[in-house]
């Protein structure tokens, strides 16, 4: 008896173990409704975590969930005003109001159902178009985007730097909306570090043009009258004994006050061997500079 009343309460447990187990396998792939839907989505603004939105169920990319990371404003007092099955079973509306910033907002979201459940689409984004008067890129946080290009963000304020913000300054702040459009133009000025890293690079190429060679290199500034002293020449060896130093615009930059010593092995006009030594103290270099996401680029005319 003591065996058989073992048997029937482990049999039972089981069968309770296989309902429960059951029950929230049922409960995690049933769909929900779509306010249920809808202020799941909007609570995970609220909270400002990119895996609650996820969670959501919305289909939202990579960067607007690190930029979201980075938000400096979230929504707040978010709630369904009213919903509406929009008849065919797989789609509704849902009109929602949020709090951002102190303002009050209202819009409109669509829902469908996606992997089983309702889900918010894509009108529970906003887009964002940023400018900046210098560089290629804006940041947000830790993302980049390139300017110009319309990018789809989570509903949040955001702070939208010139980029690279290492080398750049410049910012501002602007809300993105669901279903909006947001642009923002931010004046971009240079940092002290980036003309630190200009300098370097341009120390880079003035190594890359003062290589020996037969050939006075393009794009480096440097002019070597030997024409009227030499028939051919096989060789030209540089020594930097002062580098240019850079100075940058938006745009460009120029390098001067550099010393440069030249020397010239080949056949003079004479035909015979001839070594010269040419120096100046007035090397300077023009050229373009962009500015990329992470880094500069320097390019000598």
């Amino acid at each position: 008896m003591i065996k058989a009343r073992w048997w029937v309460i482990g049999g039972a447990a089981g069968i309770v173990v296989v309902a429960a187990g059951l029950w929230l396998w049922q409960s995690a792939v049933r769909s929900s409704t779509p306010e249920e839907a809808t202020l799941d989505y909007l609570h995970a603004l609220e909270s400002g975590d990119a895996d609650t939105v996820v969670a959501s169920g919305v289909v939202v990319s990579t960067i607007a969930l690190d930029a979201f990371e980075a938000a400096t404003g979230l929504i707040d007092d978010g709630e369904v005003i009213r919903v509406r099955d929009d008849g065919d079973g797989v789609s509704a509306t849902a009109e929602v109001s949020f709090d951002l910033d102190g303002e009050t907002h209202t819009t409109q979201l669509t829902l469908g159902i996606i992997e089983g459940r309702w889900s918010v689409d894509a009108t529970g984004l906003g887009t964002l178009v940023a400018e900046s008067t210098i560089g290629s890129d804006v940041a947000i946080g830790d993302t980049t985007v390139p300017t110009g290009r319309a990018v789809s963000l989570l509903p949040a304020t955001y702070t939208v730097a010139a980029a690279p913000t290492t080398m750049l300054e410049g910012e501002n702040p602007v809300q993105v909306l669901p279903g909006a459009k947001a642009t923002t133009a931010v004046d971009a000025a240079v940092r002290p570090e980036a003309t630190a890293a200009a300098q370097a690079q341009l120390d880079e190429i003035l190594e890359a043009c003062t290589a020996a060679g037969t050939e006075v290199p393009d794009g480096c500034g440097i002019r070597i009258p030997w024409g009227t002293e030499f028939r051919e020449v096989d060789i030209i060896r540089y020594r930097i004994d002062e580098s240019p130093v850079i100075t940058l615009t938006p745009s460009g930059f120029i390098a001067e006050g550099g010393t440069l010593v030249a020397t010239v092995t080949g056949t003079g006009q004479n035909g015979e061997a001839l070594t010269t030594t040419y120096r100046t103290v007035s090397w300077n270099l023009r050229g373009d500079v962009a500015f990329t996401a992470d880094d500069l680029v320097l390019s000598p005319w």
